[in-house]
Formats: C-alpha cells, sequence, structure tokens
C-alpha cells in the first residue's frame, strides 16, 4: 500500500493534475480535513526520506571520499524543496527537469567510466533541434544511430581493456611459464601442431576420428601449468558437442577416436585468451587437459540432394 501512494504521488505530479499551492478550494477545508491532509503529508513524507535516507546509507559504503564530499544531504534536501513548493502549473518545466536528470547518467557514466568528455550542451541542442520539429515519422532512425554510437563506445572500451590487460605483469607472466611448460614437454616427446597445441597421444582410439559436427561423451582433467586442477570429470563423462569447447581443446578431440587417450597443452590464445574465465584462469594463461573419449555419436548423414528436393516437392 505504501508503494501505491507514492506512485499514485508521482502519477499525479508527472501528470500535472496538483494545484499549486494557495489554489481555490484549500480554503474551505474543515478543520478536520486539514488534520487529515496533515497526517497524510507527514506519512508520505517520513516513508519517503526513510527510504531515501536507506538508499544513501547503502550508496555511502561504496562511495568513495571523494565522491561521498560532492554528495551533500543539504543540496539533496535544497532541490526536494524547491521542486515541492514549486507552482505545479508549471509542469511542462518541472518534466523537462525530470528528464534532465536522467539524461545526465549516461553523460556522467560516460565521461567517469570511459574518459570521453560528453559535452551536456550537445546534447541539449541536439534534444532542441529535435524536439522543436513540427512532426517526426518515427523516432527509430534516431533510436539506430544511438545504438550505433553506443556499440562503437563499448567496442573502444574493449579496445582499451584488452590493451591494459596485455601489458600487464600477470599476462606476461603467463606467456612465460606458458611457453616454458611448453618448451619442457616438445623435449619430453610431445608433438606441436601448426596450431601451437602441444600434444601426445597415449591412444589415438578406433576410427573413424571424431568430427567437429559429432556428439562426443569425455573424461577430462584440466590443469595449470602449476599442477593445479581447476575442472575434471567424476564418475560419469561429460557429453556435448564436439565443437562446443575452446579451439585447442576442439582441435584435440579430432585427433582422436573413440577410446582414445591423449594430454594437450593448450596456449592461452587458444583457450581463454586476455579475458581468462573469471577468478578461475588468468589472461592467456595456459591450460593442460588429460582428455579420453569414451563414446562418439556420429552427426547425422546429410539427405542426398536429390532425396531433399523430392521431399520438398511434395
Amino acid at each position: 500500500m505504501k508503494k501505491l501512494i507514492l506512485s499514485l504521488g508521482v502519477a499525479a505530479l508527472v501528470g500535472g493534475s496538483l494545484t499549486s499551492c494557495g489554489d481555490k478550494g484549500s480554503s474551505s477545508a474543515t478543520a478536520e480535513e486539514k488534520a487529515f491532509a496533515d497526517t497524510l503529508a507527514t506519512t508520505l513524507g517520513e516513508f519517503a526520506g526513510a527510504q531515501q535516507n536507506a538508499n544513501f546509507l547503502r550508496m555511502k559504503a561504496q562511495m568513495t571520499p571523494e565522491e561521498l564530499a560532492k554528495f551533500k544531504k543539504d543540496d539533496f534536501l535544497a532541490g526536494l524543496r524547491s521542486v515541492l513548493e514549486s507552482d505545479t502549473s508549471k509542469m511542462a518545466y518541472y518534466q523537462g527537469v525530470q528528464l534532465g536528470l536522467q539524461l545526465l547518467q549516461p553523460i556522467m557514466g560516460v565521461s567517469q567510466n570511459y574518459n570521453y568528455p560528453v559535452d551536456p550542451k550537445v546534447v541539449y541542442n541536439s534534444f532542441k533541434a529535435v524536439y522543436e520539429k513540427d512532426s517526426v515519422a518515427s523516432a527509430e532512425e534516431y533510436y539506430e544511430a544511438y545504438q550505433a554510437a553506443y556499440q562503437q563506445l563499448q567496442d573502444r572500451a574493449r579496445e582499451i581493456e584488452q590493451k591494459k590487460i596485455a601489458e600487464s605483469q600477470e599476462n606476461k607472466d603467463n606467456l612465460a611459464a606458458g611457453q616454458a611448460y611448453a618448451e619442457k614437454a616438445l623435449k619430453e616427446g610431445y608433438t606441436k601442431a601448426p596450431s601451437g597445441i602441444v600434444y601426445k597421444i597415449e591412444n589415438p582410439g578406433a576410427a573413424p576420428k571424431v568430427q567437429p559436427a559429432d556428439k562426443v561423451s569425455i573424461f577430462y582433467k584440466g590443469k595449470k601449468v602449476d599442477g593445479t586442477v581447476f575442472d575434471e570429470t567424476k564418475g560419469n563423462p561429460y557429453t556435448s558437442s564436439a565443437s562446443a569447447f575452446i579451439p585447442g581443446f576442439n582441435e584435440a578431440l579430432t585427433m582422436l577416436g573413440k577410446g582414445g587417450k591423449m594430454t594437450v597443452i593448450i596456449p592461452g590464445e587458444l583457450a581463454y585468451g586476455l579475458d581468462g574465465a573469471g577468478n578461475l584462469i588468468g589472461p592467456n594463461e595456459t591450460l593442460v587437459f588429460d582428455i579420453e573419449i569414451a563414446d562418439v555419436q556420429p552427426a547425422p548423414a546429410a539427405a542426398p540432394a536429390a532425396a531433399a528436393d523430392k521431399a520438398a516437392a511434395k
């Protein structure tokens, strides 16, 4: 019920159905009506105040000292008061204020998080140019342009982040450790494929070899070069498409048939790359897998073209 009261209050403000302070009708209210109106006003204010204070305290715990210094409760109260005590006959003005506050969020977000200086004046002038048109057939073209610009922002941000990770000491250490591990394995009889994976086949398994479109049931154990096990099957084999794994693992599967066993060393660029995998695997970390093919379910053979055409004709 409390949420309903607040939502109704906001709807009335936006819709402009409230009357300004001192309007006719307020003076004709009885003492009992005024007292009840004060009760409504008090409970609404207290509830909204408690809700906002809870939000502030939650945000406060996440703010930096610099951010906290910029947020003053007195400023918040001054803004609130300026709206609540305003002439509500000028609803268009306050709807503009509301939209302006909404637009400030992406403006500040892009400027602070991505370091692109979005100018509020450019936003305003662009808004004004379209808003004052006699007609706008569709907002779709503007939406598509905004989506394209936002996608460029995401792409640029990813490039910056990837460059930062590539230059990190963690990435450099992972590359060096992976290379040293692979070189040692090559001296111990492993083979290096053109792609860069390094492997040793204990048993090639029965013909035919696994194809990318096949479904396979496998046992595997995944380790880091320091021997830490990060994933493994236990008990039952894992069943999936033979092309559903990381690139180096997919390639290794095609070297085996049913019953085949091998160990493969997968360099970072053929594993999870610069992104890594959460807190489990770092950027460009080399991975080592022991793999055994428990079963292979070949992909269904494609129907002959003539038969397919005949079926389509029916």
